[in-house]
């Protein structure tokens, strides 16, 4: 099974697909991208890192689907990792989960929203990213959220929405669903 978790910048998708990794014991599904690594990111274990000419050999190659750009850079996965009958946890990109269900198997889409709006940038201006780019992130933050609530098309994609309240007890609460899915789906 691939859990996806989508949502807005700063809503925790990170934070759950690593207790998912961490105490589920799934595979982190890494998304290829050519945006620059981050302080705490490790290659190939939260995203594959290439460069632009890399990214379209492989695109060229067709070992990539689900190529989307976003805030520059560009983004897709590996189709062999979609094929795998392996646990695993990614993000994605809410405005490509329609193609991401296309391209994978057995996917359980779980769109995370905030209890509060002002608790997602709160978090992202943590991230100590430049101006410009913090700018970018939070209007985006807006353009998602008004998307996602007037898009009734989109929201049916979302097998699960979560509310997160940047508790442990929401952690914990996620956790449970996936090990409910999981049983369910070994009936």
């Amino acid at each position: 099974m691939i859990v996806t978790l989508s949502g807005i910048t700063g809503i925790g998708k990170s934070f759950f697909k690593n207790a998912i990794y961490k105490e589920l014991n799934f595979k982190n599904l890494p998304i290829v991208t050519t945006r620059p690594k981050r302080e705490n990111e490790e290659n190939g274990i939260d995203k594959e890192f290439v460069n632009d000419e890399e990214f379209e050999k492989l695109k060229k190659d067709k070992k990539i689907v689900v190529d989307f750009e976003f805030l520059g850079g560009k983004y897709a996965y590996r189709k062999e990792m979609l094929e795998s009958n392996e646990n695993q946890v990614t993000e994605v990109h809410y405005s490509t989960i329609y193609e991401f269900k296309k391209n994978a198997k057995n996917v359980f889409s779980i769109y995370i929203i905030p209890k509060d709006i002002e608790r997602p940038k709160q978090e992202l201006k943590k991230r100590n990213l430049p101006q410009n780019v913090e700018k970018d992130r939070l209007q985006e933050i807006e353009e998602h959220m008004k998307e996602y609530s007037r898009n009734s098309h989109l929201q049916k994609q979302f097998d699960y929405v979560f509310v997160n309240d940047y508790t442990e007890e929401a952690k914990n609460k996620l956790l449970k669903i996936i090990q409910e899915k999981l049983k369910v789906k070994n009936i």
